[in-house]
Parts: structure tokens; sequence; C-alpha cells
């Protein structure tokens, strides 16, 4: 009885971690939005690689290869404008970075040649890179803490989301060719843009800022002292990076892991179900609306749960993953594909869930966490970024007697390997580094939590001779 009693209680215990005010509401709906149209705007390419490449002339691993040139310059992008956010604020350089992602998106659909292809793609990655860290770390600082799992869950997959909707507009442009699905994409970023320009920023911090800043309580807390803006970053950063190092290799390995196995599952599968499955782009469309639902769903549950622990909850969705794999690329019939790709989806949905969230409670000072966040998530993209390449060149290298590519049997062993090393990566994680209470400490601190009486940000030779900050998990 007390079992089917907890179960009854989750949906009320789910609408309480999520009550928040409407400023809050808003910028949850605009940091979700921006994510999933710039995602959207990546999943393009995935999407139209058979089309591209006979229009270019050149085989579908070259095409992969451009994805791959994406990935590696996200890691610069999320460092620019990581910088950016965390010493301005985060709306004017967020605004700036939708505006250059749409206009490379637009370039991408008048594009002639592979050189030019590659170009554009490396262009917009450096834009897509600049959007995660702003936009989860103002996503963040703006909730209670008792919504931030859920919230950040539901956020990361608007990855997820992005391969939905690109998926959807691409059977819906099909007719037109595949540029106009980049046209498409690319007007789509005016709404984002419109709905971050009248979004205000706000922090849950804002009292901690006061306090230590002595700004009136009454006053408002500008942009830049919300995010830690009134000291230089290189003094932050210097703080964490001296004494704090070995958590920004974690992540990167963390994240490593999650964007290989993420990309090495979706970045190729439409591709394996037109060329090897013989799907239409109809069916196509919808085994890969039911495989995201899944993912979506899975980001929400794996994001609630989270507050349980942060790192057995995804370990353990990471492990259920496993049996789902052949359902996932086996049969020939496209119900069955899209009951097992629902169900893997959901699995690594609820572990990836966790990690928007993760990052900013390890991060070492609360003063970067734009471009700590940004940074080490799109360094594990660039990890992830062989990815598709492999999974493209091994199909094409082994086919099957038919000829066609077996990119079936090179996605089911890459990503069962990649699950068992997400698994023990998420098994090592230093849970001593989590710091819950992040919100009460003044991002304008060199030193979070040791600063002397009447200090409020020490110099560049004084933090020469203070110790790493405290930090707990309850």
């Amino acid at each position: 009885m007390g079992f089917f009693h907890g179960v009854a209680r989750i949906p009320g215990e789910f609408a309480r971690d999520l009550r928040m005010n409407r400023t809050q509401a808003l910028i949850f709906l605009t940091s979700w939005f921006c994510w999933t149209i710039g995602s959207m705007h990546y999943f393009m390419l995935s999407y139209t690689m058979p089309d591209i490449a006979e229009s270019l002339d050149v085989a579908q691993s070259k095409i992969a290869q451009a994805n791959t040139t994406t990935m590696l310059s996200r890691a610069l992008g999320a460092l620019i404008f990581g910088v950016l956010s965390d010493q301005f604020g985060r709306k004017i350089p967020l605004l700036i970075d939708l505006v250059l992602m749409g206009v490379f998106t637009l370039c991408t659909g008048f594009i002639h040649t592979y050189g030019q292809l590659v170009g554009v793609r490396f262009l917009f990655g450096i834009a897509y890179g600049g959007l995660y860290g702003a936009t989860m770390a103002g996503l963040l600082e703006a909730m209670p803490r008792s919504s931030r799992g859920t919230v950040a869950g539901f956020t990361q997959q608007g990855f997820g989301a992005g391969n939905l909707f690109a998926s959807g507009l691409n059977l819906a442009m099909n007719k037109y060719g595949w540029k106009s699905l980049f046209f498409l994409g690319a007007g789509l970023t005016v709404p984002a843009f419109l709905l971050r320009l009248v979004t205000p920023a706000y922090s849950v911090a804002n009292d901690a800022i006061r306090e230590a800043e002595g700004i009136d309580q009454n006053a408002r807390v500008d942009d830049r002292a919300q995010v830690g803006g009134n000291i230089s970053f290189f003094v932050k950063f210097r703080y964490a990076i001296r004494h704090h190092w070995p958590i920004f290799v974690y992540c990167t390995v963390l994240t490593s892991c999650f964007a290989t196995l993420g990309h090495g599952q979706m970045d190729v599968y439409p591709s394996f179900l037109l060329t090897q499955k013989g799907l239409d782009v109809l069916h196509e469309t919808w085994v890969t609306v039911i495989f995201q639902c899944g993912g979506i769903l899975g980001g929400i549950v794996g994001g609630y749960c989270s507050k349980f622990h942060p790192k057995w909850v995804p370990c353990i969705a990471a492990v259920l993953m496993a049996p789902w794999l052949p359902l996932w690329t086996l049969p020939n019939d496209w119900r069955l594909l899209a009951i097992g790709a629902f169900f893997l989806e959901l699995a690594y949905g609820a572990a990836i869930g966790t990690v928007g969230n993760i990052l900013q409670m390890v991060c070492p000072h609360p003063g970067i966490r734009a471009a700590f966040g940004g940074v080490t998530y799109n360094l594990g993209n660039a990890v992830s970024s062989i990815a598709p390449t492999i999974e493209t060149k091994l199909g094409e290298q082994w086919p099957l007697p038919s000829g066609k590519p077996d990119y079936g049997r090179i996605q089911l062993i890459l990503t069962g390997v990649l699950i068992g090393l997400l698994v023990l990566t998420l098994a090592c994680m230093p849970t001593k580094n989590v710091n819950l209470e992040w919100d009460l400490e003044d991002p304008n601190q060199a030193i979070p939590g040791h600063l002397p009486e009447g200090k409020l940000a020490p110099s560049v030779n004084e933090l020469e001779n203070v110790g790493p900050a405290t930090q707990t998990i309850e």
C-alpha cells in the first residue's frame, strides 16, 4: 500500500516542484524555445544528408563530416559567448548569438559546393555552441531550487524536440527541395529572438548579491551584477582553474560520454531508416517522432528524479538503455523499430536530462556558470564529433550483401560500448563537489565563501594565498 500511495503522490509533488512566478515561467519558456530552435537548425543537416550528398555529388560520409565540423567549432562559440554572458549579462550576448545562428542557417540554403557547406556549418557551430551555456545558466539561476531538476531535464531535451521539429518540417518541405528547409528554419529564429528580447533577466541569487555588494534591498540588481560581472572574468576563471581543475576534466569526460552516445544514436539514424531499412520519408518521420517523444518524456522523468540523487539516477537510466538495443536496429517493421527507439531514447533522455543541472551544481564559481557549462558541454560534443563519421564510413566500408551501407550493425556496436563507458563515468562522479546552495553565493566574489570581512573582491595577489571554496552535498 505504501508503494502505491507514494506513486499517487508524485503528480502533486511534481506540480509543487514546478511552482514559479510569471517571470520565471516566461524565462522557462524562452530558454526551452531558444535551445529547441538551435537544435532544430543543427538536425536539419541530418535529415537532408542524402539529398545534399546527391546535390553536391559527394558521399553521405562527407556530409557527416560537415556535421563533424559543426561539433568541433561549438566549443569555440561556447567560450566566446560564455565569457560575454558571464561578464555582461545573459540577454544581449544571447540575442547576438540568435541572429548569427539564423544568418548561418540561411546561408546553408545557398551553398553550391562542398567547401561552402563545411565553411558555413563551421560558422553555424560557433553560434550554436554559444547557445547552451548562456541559456542553461540563465534558466537555472532564475528557477526555485525545487524546480531546477525537472526544468533542466525538460529544457535539455529541447535537443530532442529540435530533432522532432526538424523531422516534421523535413516531411512538410520535402517536395520543395532540401534548401527550403534551411530557409524556413532561419525564419523561425525570428520568434525566438523576439521572445528573448521581451524576457527580463532574473536571478534567485539577487538577495545574496544585494547583501554582499551593499545594494539597497529595494533596488534592482543590474544584469551585469547578476552574473558576476562586477569583477573580471579572468579573476574568477583563474581561481576556478587553479583550485578546481579536476572538476573541469571530469565534466568534459562526462559530457563526452553523453554527447557521443547521443550523436551516435541520433545523427545517422534517419539515414539508416531511409537507406538501409528502405522506409519512405513518412514512416521515417513517424519513427523519429516516436523516438524523440521518448527522449522528451525521459528528460522530464530523469530531471524530476534527480532530486533523489544526482549520481545514481542517471547511472541507472543509462543501464536501462541496454535491453532495447536489439529492437532499435534489427527489425524491418517500422513499428517495432519505433518501439525499440522509444524506450531506448526514454532511458537516454532520463540520463542526460540531469546533465544541465549537474554542470551548474559542480561549477567551481557561480560567476562563470555560462562559460563552465557551455565549454564543458561543447568540448564533450567536440569529442563526440567522430561518432557520425565513424558510423557512416564503417557502414559504407562493410556493406550488406545487397550493397547498402550497414549502418545498423555499426550503431549497435558503438552504442553498446558507449553505454558501458557512460555508466562507468557516472559511477565515478565526485559528489563532494556538488553544491546545492550556489544560489546563496554572490557571483561577484573572487573566492566564494572565503571573503575577508569588509572586502567584496580580493585582488589577484590575494588570490594566491586563499584555498579552494567549500562545497557540500545534502
